[in-house]
């Protein structure tokens, strides 16, 4: 959709000229056109032409709450009027405590300790050196190498794009720091040649085993898992795949990482992803979109307290030598307490797992279309694979121009509406996507 328009005011048409001369935008050609977006509303975004959008992509699932959300709005404003942040290293704030607090209550009881951050890139990259310093500490230096899944995704900064697979997203980055191994996703990886479902080997747990036997345990500091693969392409770990992952990491001392940045806090129906597979404890959570509904940068890492008490045995401070200026910004706290707040008290979680169970009912339809190979996910994230990455974005094009916001990776649909979607805006989000895809293959033929 081309952003300039006769509908679009001056001032508006001169911003987007601007945008063409100024601003670089993440993840786009350099040639793209975008809407200039201003205002929001719920589960609903304008642009300066008027044109109203349902948000099925929660802005890259930060809208949690949606947006102009009133508690959030509000938290923010009396944090900044009374102490907008303080430097964490040299002292320390009331809503960074109680936000710790909160995480620590929230999680199993090991997890007891959380460090900020201000994006979930930066907090995988807490997160990793952290698990090597503890290592360090405890009398294991050798043990460096993070194993993740070869379609994960943790980031774009070097040592989270060290930890991916997808050649796409590392491609020009290197040299990528050393240390990293990728284990093969579990899916199914015969499935793309058209062999029925019957047939499906998908890889297990048992990945990790021999993954870490054949680098040796001696030398693996962690696996780095997301309970469902975001970026990759929405896939659900199979039932037990991380309860299986635990088992190895205990039995070989190597933590568990789980990055539930994109998961955490309702998204999948849980609180946390990992919560799926009953009784894993992992050894360190990350957390970050959610937890301001996008009203502020702020991440998590969140750790056990054997985690945490290693570190006064650092010899050059007897502490975690890591952090940035902003790290547990009293703001973007505030805000996250304010968010919290209203996943608990509106039962948004529970309405993400009834509301998730609607959509993807709803999306099983799309299989009849002849572009569409797969659909899934868990909660409110859920993906619709077509034959082509080209089909994918011609299919969000036309979503968009029916007033619904979806977002193409690779060949597949991101589908995760903010967590207060209706049933009638989730039956929407569907039908738009089935007329899109109607649209497109007739185009095509």
């Amino acid at each position: 959709m081309d952003a300039i328009s006769d509908m679009v005011p001056e001032h508006a048409r001169e911003l987007l000229r601007w945008d063409r001369e100024h601003l670089w935008h993440p993840w786009s050609p350099v040639d793209a056109r975008w809407p200039l977006m201003v205002s929001g509303e719920g589960c609903f975004v304008t642009d300066a032409s008027g044109h109203r959008y349902l948000d099925a992509r929660a802005c890259t699932l930060n809208a949690a709450l949606g947006y102009g959300h009133a508690a959030i709005i509000d938290a923010v404003t009396a944090q900044m009027t009374q102490l907008m942040t303080y430097d964490l290293s040299y002292g320390a704030t009331s809503p960074a405590i109680t936000l710790a607090r909160r995480l620590a209550a929230m999680m199993p009881g090991p997890l007891t300790r959380t460090f900020f951050t201000g994006s979930g890139a930066e907090a995988t990259e807490a997160a990793i050196r952290i698990a090597r310093v503890y290592h360090q500490l405890t009398g294991e230096p050798e043990r460096r190498v993070v194993l993740t899944l070869h379609d994960g995704y943790h980031g774009a900064t070097l040592a989270a794009l060290a930890a991916t697979g997808s050649e796409f997203r590392r491609a020009g980055a290197g040299p990528l720091p050393e240390g990293f191994a990728t284990i093969r996703t579990p899916r199914c990886y015969m499935c793309a040649g058209g062999v029925p479902h019957e047939q499906c080997d998908v890889p297990g747990p048992d990945d990790v085993t021999d993954m870490i036997a054949r680098i040796g345990a001696d030398r693996v500091a962690a696996v780095m898992i997301e309970p469902v693969l975001g970026v990759g392409g929405i896939i659900p770990l199979p039932d037990g795949y991380l309860a299986g992952a635990r088992r190895t990491c205990d039995e070989h001392g190597v933590l568990l990482i789980v990055d539930e940045v994109m998961t955490g806090l309702g998204r999948t129906g849980r609180m946390f992803g990992f919560q799926h597979d009953d009784g894993v404890v992992p050894d360190i959570v990350t957390t970050g979109k959610h937890l301001t509904g996008g009203h502020f940068p702020l991440a998590a890492v969140t750790t056990t307290q054997a985690v945490y008490e290693a570190f006064a045995g650092d010899p050059l401070l007897g502490g975690l030598r890591h952090g940035h200026t902003t790290s547990g910004h009293a703001t973007g706290c505030a805000a996250a307490l304010a968010c919290l707040d209203v996943i608990d008290r509106d039962g948004l979680v529970g309405r993400a797992r009834q509301r998730g169970t609607v959509l993807l009912s709803e999306l099983e339809r799309l299989r009849r279309h002849p572009a569409v190979r797969d659909v899934r996910g868990r909660g409110l994230l859920a993906g619709v694979e077509l034959a082509s990455d080209a089909l994918a974005g011609q299919v969000a094009e036309q979503c968009m121009r029916r007033g619904v916001l979806v977002r193409p990776m690779g060949a597949v649909l991101q589908i995760a509406p903010p967590l207060i979607i209706t049933e009638e805006q989730v039956r929407r989000i569907a039908a738009v996507i089935g007329q899109a895809c109607a649209h497109v293959v007739a185009g095509v033929r």
